[in-house]
């Protein structure tokens, strides 16, 4: 099994964390600027990336990282690979590791093979819970989604919602139509409400909603929930400065350039350095 990779994020402040990027997604959302949502980057087994990650630990933070993300794109759309990687993960006994989904394949056979694997967390998007809207926006229904909230609830999962709110796209009536169905489900279920941020896009497809409007948002959702949190640009990457190192596909270096330039103006401290993938699995 082989899987492109576009690069991979080791966090360094405020806290190590590391994000594996898995590139194709089922999703096509109007709002979605991430580099992975294509068919790009290396081309990898998991014994390579593996290999890739192990390497990049040893030179970034000079050990292991406890935290591990599989993200995308939509890191569940090759499944089989997917397991293999956790599975694999796991043998290099790294403490917590979690997964960053769309929710539309979590059915319960693949949700029973995540509890097996004693997968940490579960961080799942739902982009809206109007099937019209969400369908709009992503070209597919939300059923299956919808669905997944129930399924991982069942099977006691550690996992959390989050919503982008996009003021004339997923706006109050949709937080609130969300919040609602987690409440049914669960009112202790934690829900985090993420600000818009449209500086990647060439198409303008809504505004950033105001820090006003966040917080109505949040004031609408805790009708609903015990746990809600919410998140601007600035805020995400706070309390301390944020600093981040990626190991990039070679390939993929001119696009990077232009991601880099708007993440810099937008985050007055962010603080990006990188290795190409090469460079890392050349090292001895």
């Amino acid at each position: 099994m082989y899987k492109k990779i576009p690069f991979i994020s080791f966090v360094v402040k405020p806290r190590r964390k590391a994000k594996i990027n898995l590139s194709g997604c089922n999703f096509n959302c109007k709002g979605c600027f991430a580099i992975a949502k294509q068919e790009v980057g290396k081309s990898l087994s998991v014994d390579e990336l593996i290999k890739l990650f192990t390497k990049s630990c040893r030179l970034i933070y000079g050990e292991q990282v406890d935290d591990v993300q599989m993200t995308g794109g939509e890191p569940t759309i090759n499944a089989d690979y997917l397991l293999s990687l956790i599975q694999n993960l796991k043998k290099l006994h790294i403490n917590k590791i979690g997964i960053s989904t769309n929710g539309y394949l979590l059915d319960r056979n693949l949700i029973k093979k995540l509890k097996f694997l004693n997968v940490d967390y579960i961080k799942l998007d739902l982009k809206a819970y109007s099937d019209k809207i969400h369908s709009e926006y992503t070209g597919k229904s939300n059923a299956n989604v919808l669905r997944a909230v129930n399924l991982l609830h069942h099977y006691n999962l550690n996992f959390y919602v989050r919503t982008i709110f996009m003021p004339d796209v997923i706006d109050f009536e949709e937080i609130e139509k969300i919040a609602r169905f987690i409440g049914k489900v669960d009112r202790s279920i934690n829900y985090k409400i993420y600000q818009f941020a449209p500086e990647q896009l060439d198409k303008k497809v809504s505004r950033p909603p105001t820090d006003e409007e966040m917080r109505k948002a949040y004031s609408v959702a805790k009708r609903y929930l015990d746990n809600v949190e919410f998140y601007t640009t600035k805020t995400a990457y706070k309390p301390a400065p944020y600093k981040c190192i990626e190991v990039r596909a070679d390939n993929l270096l001119n696009r990077f350039k232009k991601i880099d330039k708007i993440s810099k103006s937008v985050i007055a401290d962010w603080d990006m350095e990188y290795f190409t993938m090469n460079q890392i699995l050349n090292l001895l």
